[in-house]
């Protein structure tokens, strides 16, 4: 399994020196984006990927660092690598409760819209788009399993949000989406028959009161079995003097870091 990251940085991040969080996976079908917030066309193509050439994008929820498809869905229907639009359509995978608005939200952006016939058509989302609401699809040789995370919460309803399990060839990752931290899940899953690799979340920097996400200090509890094998994502920088494979983990994630695995042993 190869995953690239576009970025690893959060809603907040200075383009100058990070991305949204979002990644690419390699399949056997080609390469499918893990969310697509509004930076991902651009670090695609400093990559020397078009945008065209993505397979798939599946999405962990609704917020504009990860999931704001427009723009990719413009560029692989009106152009692509050579210059020439290629009218590709855009195959969007997520749980109901997350494609539901999403496609709901994407439709006075994407209509009406001109097709490849120079013929005015009045819906964009269907004629864009292939939706496909699922908690578990399969896109080539890789397998992605949603699960809930606990997000942002108000009066007693979560909003819909998801971690992911990536499986391919004999190879599961867990990426954590973002999440409050909860240290019996991240551990049952680092010690889960195949995992040979964690993505988690985190924020570095004081707590607030209105802090949805997973903290620094919060994911140092962690077993050091555990630590040993998350890779930070989602923090824009590590701060200085602060040194987190000292402190246990495999790393953090920047923009455009490569990732290979294999199966373990």
């Amino acid at each position: 399994m190869i995953i690239t990251f576009l970025g690893s940085g959060g809603a907040f991040c200075d383009l100058r020196t990070n991305y949204h969080n979002n990644a690419v996976v390699e399949t056997s079908a080609g390469p499918v984006l893990l969310d697509c917030g509004t930076t991902a066309c651009q670090s695609l193509k400093e990559l020397g990927r078009h945008p065209a050439e993505v397979e798939a994008v599946v999405l962990t929820h609704l917020h504009g660092d990860h999931a704001s498809p427009e723009q990719l869905i413009w560029e692989r229907y009106y152009s692509g690598p050579e210059g020439q639009p290629g009218w590709r359509r855009t195959r969007i995978a997520a749980p109901a409760d997350v494609i539901g608005p999403l496609l709901t939200s994407l439709q006075p952006f994407l209509s009406p819209y001109v097709d490849a016939q120079g013929v005015g058509q009045a819906d964009g989302v269907a004629g864009l788009i292939e939706d496909e609401s699922t908690e578990d699809t399969v896109i080539g040789d890789l397998r992605v399993r949603w699960f809930r995370v606990d997000h942002l919460e108000l009066d007693g309803k979560r909003k819909p949000a998801y971690g992911m399990w990536l499986e391919q060839a004999g190879v599961r990752v867990w990426w954590s989406g973002d999440t409050r931290f909860d240290a019996a899940r991240v551990t049952a899953a680092a010690r889960s028959p195949g995992c040979v690799h964690l993505f988690h979340e985190c924020k570095f920097g004081e707590r607030f009161g209105s802090t949805v996400h997973s903290h620094y200090e919060e994911l140092l509890t962690l077993p050091a079995d555990v630590r040993a094998r998350i890779t930070l994502m989602h923090h824009n920088v590590v701060p200085p003097g602060v040194d987190v494979r000292a402190d246990g983990f495999s790393g953090a994630a920047a923009r455009h870091d490569r990732f290979v695995f294999r199966p373990q042993p």
